[in-house]
């Protein structure tokens, strides 16, 4: 039998526990194409929120770059299918993000997680 007179342990660090809402409005904002994410880069205060705002900036940079080139291809049609995977994706990798910061992880995410990290490598906690 437990002692309800202890205190139950939290499930995360206390630094996950603190930065998860961080993390998930990175993600969550970002689907409303609100570049939310550069709080927590210039915050730096939780190793946790900086490793998904890293993240997200990623999958920021990933639409940018993919929406330049869809541009002056939608008028033979491509750039719309460009497009639409670059949303789609994004899509995609947000809610990854979110399902791994709600679950106090720090995986990299497919194909854009080891940019995230290789670009902001200078950027760490304070």
């Amino acid at each position: 039998m437990s002692d309800p007179t202890q205190e139950a342990k939290p499930a995360f660090p206390p630094e996950i526990e603190e930065g998860r809402v961080i993390a998930v409005l990175s993600y969550a904002l970002l689907l409303a194409m609100v570049p939310y994410f550069f709080l927590p880069l210039i915050w730096r205060n939780n190793d946790f929120t900086l490793y998904h705002a890293k993240q997200c900036h990623a999958i920021w940079i990933a639409i940018l770059i993919l929406l330049v080139i869809a541009a002056p291809l939608m008028a033979v049609c491509v750039g719309v299918i460009i497009a639409a995977v670059a949303l789609i994706g994004a899509l995609v990798f947000c809610v990854m993000g979110i399902m791994n910061a709600v679950k106090g992880e720090t995986k990299p995410l497919p194909v854009v997680g080891k940019w995230g990290e290789e670009w902001l490598k200078g950027i760490r906690k304070i």
